[in-house]
């Protein structure tokens, strides 16, 4: 593992742990660096005072750990932006509340010295209702197609979190997630593009693009999302029928993802990414953690084998 140009950290929240708990199994996992979006017993991170702050700071550096990138719960991740305009976006009450808490996450990042900060890139139209309308279009076009008036309303929403990245001098780190715009590494493209900041960073979820119909993102996939990647978000699953959203999480190794070719082609490129290990599954007896051992156990034994 020391010859890999991989920094293994674990998305705490996976263990649904207290601060404490997460970070004993973090450092027992071996991994060296953990973030969190919001953990039990804890504040919303936007709401922190500094002196709490520092606090967790502290214990996650006892732990020998380090923060992979600050994140004031899921800021961008649920507004719809059919509900705004381009003049109207800096009005919209969940706009402004995701804003002053993307801002307090840049604080902290300065205060803990960490380099970037955790956003998302808002909610396709109907997307988080029960029927997901537009989920057959956007499976059918691998990953669907962004308009001329919602890519302004973007290129609007990112150029003002860009100016407070300047003034923070910190990154912008945008989740993939098939419900949001950045949902494949084409779309992230089109966005970083239109937006022309080098504060604009990917958390590269190569399960979640290929959840969304990008069934090259190992190969052609790599080559639009290269210019940006921060991190990869791991994770493994297996397609059952994506015109209708039937999936399946599954273990580390053992989904439809191509992996190996993932990782070799950041390898050989030079790249030197964070990679986030996450479950979404759980073994039959519910154990999360267990969960996180095994995704963990499959990762390093992943990296140990890629010239094999």
């Amino acid at each position: 593992m020391a010859s890999q140009p991989f920094k293994l950290g674990i998305f705490l929240n996976e263990l649904q742990l207290p601060l404490d708990e997460g970070l004993e199994e973090a450092s027992k996992l071996g991994v060296d660096f953990v973030w969190f979006t919001g953990l039990p017993g804890m504040p919303a991170v936007a709401d922190l005072s500094d002196a709490e702050a520092d606090d967790i700071q502290r214990r996650i550096e006892a732990a020998g750990l380090e923060h992979m990138k600050v994140s004031a719960g899921s800021p961008f991740k649920f507004l719809d932006l059919t509900e705004v305009t381009v003049d109207t976006l800096e009005d919209h009450e969940e706009f402004k509340a995701d804003f002053r808490a993307m801002v307090r996450s840049m604080e902290l990042a300065n205060r803990f010295g960490v380099g970037a900060v955790s956003v998302y890139s808002f909610a396709w139209p109907g997307e988080y209702t029960a029927d997901k309308p537009t989920w057959p279009m956007r499976w059918m076009t691998r990953g669907g197609i962004i308009s001329d008036v919602e890519m302004d309303k973007l290129v609007k929403a990112y150029t003002l979190m860009v100016e407070q990245a300047e003034k923070h001098d910190v990154d912008l780190v945008l989740s993939m997630m098939p419900w949001n715009y950045t949902n494949t590494t084409a779309n992230f493209r089109l966005v970083a593009e239109r937006i022309g900041s080098d504060r604009i960073k990917a958390m590269w979820g190569a399960a979640d693009n290929f959840n969304c119909g990008e069934n090259d993102v190992s190969t052609r996939g790599f080559v639009n999302i290269k210019p940006y990647v921060f991190g990869m978000h791991v994770k493994d699953l297996r397609v059952n029928d994506g015109l209708n959203l039937d999936f399946d999480y599954l273990p580390f190794g053992e989904g439809e993802v191509d992996y190996p070719t993932v990782f070799r082609n950041v390898r050989d490129n030079g790249l030197d990414p964070y990679v986030s290990i996450s479950t979404h599954w759980t073994p039959e007896n519910g154990d999360r953690v267990e969960a996180m051992r095994t995704q963990v156990r499959n990762v390093r034994s992943l990296l140990d084998t890629l010239d094999d």
